[in-house]
Protein backbone atom coordinates (compact mmCIF):
# COMPACT_ATOMS: atom_id res chain seq x y z
CA UNK A 1 0.00 0.00 0.00
CA UNK A 2 1.32 3.13 -1.13
CA UNK A 3 4.89 1.33 -1.46
CA UNK A 4 7.13 1.31 -4.85
CA UNK A 5 4.99 0.27 -8.16
CA UNK A 6 1.12 1.10 -6.30
CA UNK A 7 -1.44 2.27 -8.24
CA UNK A 8 -3.70 1.06 -10.75
CA UNK A 9 -2.62 3.86 -13.37
CA UNK A 10 0.44 2.84 -14.57
CA UNK A 11 0.00 -0.97 -14.21
CA UNK A 12 1.55 -2.47 -17.47
CA UNK A 13 3.06 0.76 -18.80
CA UNK A 14 7.06 0.31 -19.57
CA UNK A 15 10.01 1.99 -18.05
CA UNK A 16 11.49 4.68 -20.54
CA UNK A 17 14.66 3.02 -19.46
CA UNK A 18 13.41 -0.09 -20.91
CA UNK A 19 13.53 0.82 -24.13
CA UNK A 20 16.37 1.75 -26.44
CA UNK A 21 16.16 5.82 -27.01
CA UNK A 22 17.73 8.52 -28.67
CA UNK A 23 18.73 12.06 -26.49
CA UNK A 24 19.09 14.86 -29.36
CA UNK A 25 20.99 16.34 -26.39
CA UNK A 26 23.96 13.40 -26.91
CA UNK A 27 23.92 14.45 -30.67
CA UNK A 28 23.78 18.56 -30.72
CA UNK A 29 27.13 18.66 -32.21
CA UNK A 30 26.39 16.51 -35.29
CA UNK A 31 23.12 18.26 -35.11
CA UNK A 32 24.76 21.65 -35.89
CA UNK A 33 27.35 20.48 -38.15
CA UNK A 34 24.72 18.83 -40.19
CA UNK A 35 26.60 15.38 -40.50
CA UNK A 36 26.31 11.07 -39.51
CA UNK A 37 26.42 10.26 -35.76
CA UNK A 38 26.26 6.04 -35.20
CA UNK A 39 24.46 5.21 -32.29
CA UNK A 40 25.08 1.57 -30.27
CA UNK A 41 22.87 0.36 -27.31
CA UNK A 42 24.25 -2.76 -25.30
CA UNK A 43 21.22 -5.11 -27.08
CA UNK A 44 23.56 -5.13 -30.43
CA UNK A 45 21.00 -2.73 -31.37
CA UNK A 46 22.57 0.19 -33.93
CA UNK A 47 21.83 3.11 -35.71
CA UNK A 48 23.30 5.53 -37.88
CA UNK A 49 21.24 8.85 -37.81
CA UNK A 50 22.03 11.56 -40.53
CA UNK A 51 21.14 15.17 -40.09
CA UNK A 52 20.48 17.43 -43.14
CA UNK A 53 18.39 20.78 -42.69
CA UNK A 54 15.60 20.41 -40.91
CA UNK A 55 15.62 16.12 -41.24
CA UNK A 56 17.23 13.84 -39.22
CA UNK A 57 16.95 9.73 -41.01
CA UNK A 58 17.24 7.60 -38.54
CA UNK A 59 18.35 3.68 -39.91
CA UNK A 60 17.85 1.15 -37.46
CA UNK A 61 19.50 -2.22 -38.13
CA UNK A 62 18.48 -4.80 -34.47
CA UNK A 63 20.26 -8.28 -34.53
CA UNK A 64 18.11 -10.84 -37.01
CA UNK A 65 15.74 -8.48 -38.39
CA UNK A 66 15.29 -6.26 -40.68
CA UNK A 67 16.92 -2.83 -41.18
CA UNK A 68 14.29 0.24 -40.29
CA UNK A 69 14.32 3.58 -41.44
CA UNK A 70 12.64 6.54 -40.83
CA UNK A 71 12.62 10.10 -41.45
CA UNK A 72 12.30 12.73 -38.44
CA UNK A 73 11.39 16.35 -38.59
CA UNK A 74 13.77 18.76 -36.34
CA UNK A 75 12.73 22.27 -34.70
CA UNK A 76 15.08 24.56 -33.30
CA UNK A 77 14.67 27.02 -30.65
CA UNK A 78 16.74 30.00 -30.11
CA UNK A 79 19.10 30.56 -27.09
CA UNK A 80 19.26 33.37 -25.00
CA UNK A 81 22.69 34.05 -25.48
CA UNK A 82 23.03 32.61 -29.13
CA UNK A 83 22.58 29.62 -30.81
CA UNK A 84 20.28 26.90 -31.00
CA UNK A 85 18.83 23.80 -29.31
CA UNK A 86 17.82 21.31 -31.41
CA UNK A 87 14.33 19.13 -30.65
CA UNK A 88 12.83 16.55 -32.35
CA UNK A 89 9.31 16.41 -33.76
CA UNK A 90 7.63 13.24 -32.91
CA UNK A 91 6.96 10.44 -36.07
CA UNK A 92 3.26 10.09 -34.43
CA UNK A 93 2.26 13.26 -32.77
CA UNK A 94 4.61 15.90 -34.14
CA UNK A 95 5.28 16.95 -30.20
CA UNK A 96 8.83 18.54 -30.20
CA UNK A 97 10.77 16.22 -27.36
CA UNK A 98 14.36 15.70 -26.78
CA UNK A 99 14.01 11.98 -26.69
CA UNK A 100 12.85 9.60 -29.04
CA UNK A 101 12.01 6.14 -27.88
CA UNK A 102 11.89 2.68 -29.95
CA UNK A 103 8.69 1.07 -29.31
CA UNK A 104 6.92 -1.03 -31.31
CA UNK A 105 8.82 -1.20 -33.82
CA UNK A 106 9.06 2.37 -34.79
CA UNK A 107 10.62 6.05 -33.13
CA UNK A 108 7.76 7.73 -30.86
CA UNK A 109 8.03 10.37 -28.28
CA UNK A 110 7.32 8.72 -24.70
CA UNK A 111 3.63 9.76 -24.40
CA UNK A 112 3.26 7.89 -27.71
CA UNK A 113 4.97 4.76 -26.87
CA UNK A 114 3.26 4.97 -23.69
CA UNK A 115 6.08 4.68 -21.31
CA UNK A 116 6.47 6.06 -17.93
CA UNK A 117 9.80 6.94 -15.72
CA UNK A 118 11.63 5.21 -12.80
CA UNK A 119 10.64 8.03 -10.63
CA UNK A 120 6.83 7.23 -11.10
CA UNK A 121 7.24 3.89 -9.72
CA UNK A 122 8.89 5.26 -6.34
CA UNK A 123 6.91 5.95 -3.17
CA UNK A 124 6.85 9.46 -1.42
CA UNK A 125 9.40 8.56 0.77
CA UNK A 126 12.08 7.16 -1.72
CA UNK A 127 11.42 10.84 -3.96
CA UNK A 128 12.20 12.76 -0.89
CA UNK A 129 15.46 10.97 -0.04
CA UNK A 130 16.51 11.63 -3.57
CA UNK A 131 16.03 15.91 -3.64
CA UNK A 132 17.78 15.73 -0.46
CA UNK A 133 20.47 13.58 -2.05
CA UNK A 134 20.35 15.91 -5.34
CA UNK A 135 20.19 18.72 -3.21
CA UNK A 136 23.51 17.54 -1.23
CA UNK A 137 25.13 16.62 -4.46
CA UNK A 138 24.61 20.06 -6.03
CA UNK A 139 26.23 21.52 -2.99
CA UNK A 140 29.31 19.44 -3.24
CA UNK A 141 28.46 16.90 -0.49
CA UNK A 142 28.40 13.42 0.13
CA UNK A 143 26.01 10.59 1.65
CA UNK A 144 22.75 10.87 2.75
CA UNK A 145 20.63 12.73 5.35
CA UNK A 146 22.35 11.92 8.07
CA UNK A 147 26.28 12.45 7.02
CA UNK A 148 27.97 15.85 8.21
CA UNK A 149 26.68 19.20 7.01
CA UNK A 150 29.58 20.78 4.98
CA UNK A 151 30.80 24.29 4.05
CA UNK A 152 30.16 26.31 1.19
CA UNK A 153 32.21 25.39 -1.66
CA UNK A 154 35.16 27.87 -3.00
CA UNK A 155 33.51 30.40 -6.29
CA UNK A 156 29.45 29.77 -4.71
CA UNK A 157 27.63 32.71 -4.21
CA UNK A 158 26.01 33.24 -1.13
CA UNK A 159 22.70 33.77 -2.46
CA UNK A 160 23.20 30.65 -4.86
CA UNK A 161 24.29 28.58 -1.33
CA UNK A 162 21.88 30.36 0.72
CA UNK A 163 18.69 29.02 -1.58
CA UNK A 164 20.40 25.76 -1.58
CA UNK A 165 20.34 25.23 2.23
CA UNK A 166 16.54 26.69 2.08
CA UNK A 167 15.99 23.59 -0.52
CA UNK A 168 17.92 21.14 1.64
CA UNK A 169 15.73 22.23 4.83
CA UNK A 170 12.48 21.50 2.69
CA UNK A 171 13.70 18.49 1.06
CA UNK A 172 14.43 17.48 4.92
CA UNK A 173 11.35 18.10 6.21
CA UNK A 174 9.45 16.57 3.58
CA UNK A 175 11.26 13.32 4.77
CA UNK A 176 10.34 13.58 8.17
CA UNK A 177 6.58 14.21 6.51
CA UNK A 178 6.70 11.01 4.51
CA UNK A 179 8.44 8.70 7.09
CA UNK A 180 5.56 9.87 9.92
CA UNK A 181 2.50 7.76 7.81
CA UNK A 182 5.15 4.96 7.24
CA UNK A 183 5.37 4.42 10.75
CA UNK A 184 1.98 4.87 11.62
CA UNK A 185 1.06 1.98 9.00
CA UNK A 186 4.13 -0.03 10.93
CA UNK A 187 2.48 0.65 14.10
CA UNK A 188 -0.83 -1.01 12.71
CA UNK A 189 0.56 -3.89 11.11
CA UNK A 190 1.88 -4.65 14.26
CA UNK A 191 -0.91 -4.43 16.43
CA UNK A 192 -2.41 -6.72 14.27
CA UNK A 193 -0.15 -9.31 15.29
CA UNK A 194 -1.33 -11.16 18.49
CA UNK A 195 1.78 -12.27 20.43
CA UNK A 196 0.96 -16.38 21.58
CA UNK A 197 1.29 -16.41 25.35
Amino acid sequence: MGGSGSGQWQKGKALTTERNSLDIRDMRAAARAMRLVNWRWSDGTTASVLFCKGLAFLEVRMPGLATVQTRVELDATLLHFGGHRFWWRCPCCRARVGVLYWQRGRWQCRTCAELVHKSTRQSGLFRAYGKVNKVRRTLGWGGGMLSPVGTRRKGMHRKTYSRLMQALTEASLAVAGEHDPAIERLEKQLARIRVPV
